[in-house]
């Protein structure tokens, strides 16, 4: 039967929680009907699988990660595809805690693009940019028509563990074509899923691309390349920020507290964000953490950490409350 023969990928794309991670539309869905149908099927649950549609999983503990590692189609293919590459979320036992704004189609046309844009995904995005960028629009052709255009041509994806936990290492040149610039984004998770260290690096690598950045240089005045790493934030979870501003508690409804920290000399700061979620009759308000910085010379890199630094209350920590 089909549901036998997509259960093995639906399992990879839950998180924690339950629900299916929020990409390209997905979404958690109606309450319970995934875990019957992954109940009727029959197939247990196995070891992760690797890929599963273009998405890569890190689980330890109670702690889900999903990441997306695929290019999205292009042009008649990418209707509904999202400038998503190399996001990635996060979800706690039953408390997503990153997020990915999600569809905003349930709000009209203008927040359905929003949300496929890459700044409303939890990754780097180059100001101004997409990874993937739309059709412009023309005299005529719907917003809701929008399809992508020049997405990555060169999505590469490794997967290890070991003793101490396990890593996914992934690249996009989605930045290569307009500013010569690659996009490597590292995400080690510890064994007993507490932990999450990330980096994230814009280089120009191959000889193409350090003259592409070059020519870019030269025509905004040695004034660099401007990009941000965004961590949007489930409407659940409460930001503040701390140790004068390198570190960001993350608070959830049961009381488990998660601690952002970052090394280097990015800025870091608390912004508005949106979480779009069918069935609502408006997006919901919530948070992001930016690290905001810029490309000066051939590269730039940002260290950044998210530790579980308290449990929540083990009688309500799972519940949905």
């Amino acid at each position: 039967a089909a549901i036998e023969r997509i259960a093995p990928t639906l399992r990879a794309l839950r998180h924690s929680d339950g629900g299916l991670a929020r990409f390209h539309g997905g979404g958690r869905g109606p309450e319970g009907r995934l875990d019957q149908a992954l109940a009727s099927s029959g197939v247990r649950a196995t070891a992760n699988i690797g890929l599963a549609m273009g998405f890569a999983r890190l689980s330890a503990g109670r702690t889900s990660i999903i990441i997306d590692t695929h290019a999205p189609p292009e042009t008649e293919h990418s209707f509904n595809a999202h400038a998503s590459t190399l996001g990635f979320e996060l979800t706690s036992g039953r408390r997503p805690i990153i997020v990915n704004c999600g569809s905003g189609a349930d709000f009209g046309p203008e927040w359905r693009r929003a949300g496929r844009s890459t700044p409303c995904h939890s990754t780097l995005s180059i100001d101004g940019y997409s990874s993937s960028r739309f059709v412009p629009h023309r005299p005529g052709l719907a917003v809701i028509d929008d399809l992508l255009l020049e997405a990555p041509r060169d999505v590469r994806f490794q997967q290890s563990s070991g003793l101490d936990g396990a890593t996914v290492l992934a690249t996009h040149d989605g930045y290569s074509q307009t500013h010569g610039l690659l996009h490597v984004r590292r995400l080690d998770l510890s064994i007993d899923g507490r932990d999450l260290s990330g980096e994230d690096t814009l280089g120009a690598l191959s000889e193409t691309d350090r003259i592409t950045f070059e020519d870019l240089m030269n025509q905004n005045h040695l004034q660099g390349v401007r990009f941000a790493i965004r961590f949007h934030l489930h409407p659940d979870v409460e930001p503040t920020i701390d140790l004068g501003g390198s570190a960001v508690s993350l608070v959830s409804v049961s009381g488990e507290v998660w601690v952002f920290r970052f090394s280097g000399t990015s800025k870091l700061s608390i912004e508005p964000s949106v979480y779009l979620e069918s069935g609502r009759l408006k997006p919901r308000a919530t948070n992001q953490i930016v690290l905001s910085d810029t490309v000066l010379d051939y590269s730039a890199q940002v260290r950044w950490s998210l530790t579980r630094a308290q449990d929540g209350k083990s009688h309500i920590r799972d519940l949905h409350i």
